[in-house]
């Protein structure tokens, strides 16, 4: 193998390394904004048990709200009652009070009956609640794993690049260039190993002649259906 291809082929493995570090680099942002949906999704939960509980609890405070008012409005009629000197107007107040009483001790069986619901409904929310802090510790647990992820990629990003500065320099510049240019336009790989007479580049079949230039190893030979450096092992 030529020493100009070999050297390609470190510089290119650094390149690939960069490539794919760079790659998990750009994907955590996405893998932190995924996590931030799953504590979404139970913060809507909680919301929505939340919502189930104070709606009973409302209905609970305006049903006391009319209770206590039917009896402030017993307690006056029965003022009035002892206050009037007529009897028609004793027992008409009389049968206010007792309509009112009926609708208090109704009133009060609704309430019950809600208080009964509030207690099925709470545990829903006491879970929900119990969910949501036990994803808010994963959560940031993932995030904070992902961000201290990014700095060492970050670090070893900065080592490679530095290495590969190094790597490129003794390289023929005609060759660093078309080399550089492959490997941009292909993004996978610009140098490739010759197997089984195809390139494992683009998977064709090399021609006789190519075959017969790699192993006179005197010069770079390229893949004449995809352009790529070709190699041969050994």
């Amino acid at each position: 193998m030529l020493p100009v291809v070999q050297q390609l082929l470190v510089l290119q493995d650094r390149d690939q390394r960069i490539r794919n570090l760079s790659k998990d680099l750009k994907d955590i942002p996405t893998l932190q904004k995924r996590a931030q949906l799953r504590l979404a999704d139970d913060e809507a939960a909680v919301a929505e048990a939340l919502g189930k509980v104070r709606e009973v609890e409302l209905k609970i405070k305006n049903l006391e709200l009319d209770i206590q008012t039917r009896k402030n409005t017993i307690l006056r009629l029965k003022d009035q009652q002892f206050a009037t000197r007529k009897n028609e107007e004793f027992r008409a107040m009389g049968n206010e009070i007792e309509r009112y009483g009926k609708d208090v001790f109704n009133l009060e069986d609704q309430e019950l009956e809600l208080m009964e619901q509030l207690e099925t409904v709470k545990p829903g929310l006491a879970s929900a609640q119990q969910k949501l802090s036990a994803t808010k510790t994963s959560v940031q647990e993932e995030i904070n794993e992902l961000g201290e992820r990014a700095k060492a990629i970050e670090a070893r990003l900065g080592e490679l690049r530095a290495e590969r500065l190094d790597l490129a320099g003794p390289i023929d510049g005609l060759a660093l260039a078309t080399y550089d240019r492959l490997i941009k336009s292909k993004g996978d790989a610009a140098v490739v190993l010759v197997e089984a007479g195809a390139c494992k580049g683009c998977h064709v079949k090399v021609i006789s002649g190519t075959l017969s230039a790699l192993r006179a190893d005197t010069d770079i030979t390229y893949c004449e259906q995809c352009g790529r450096i070709l190699y041969l092992e050994g």
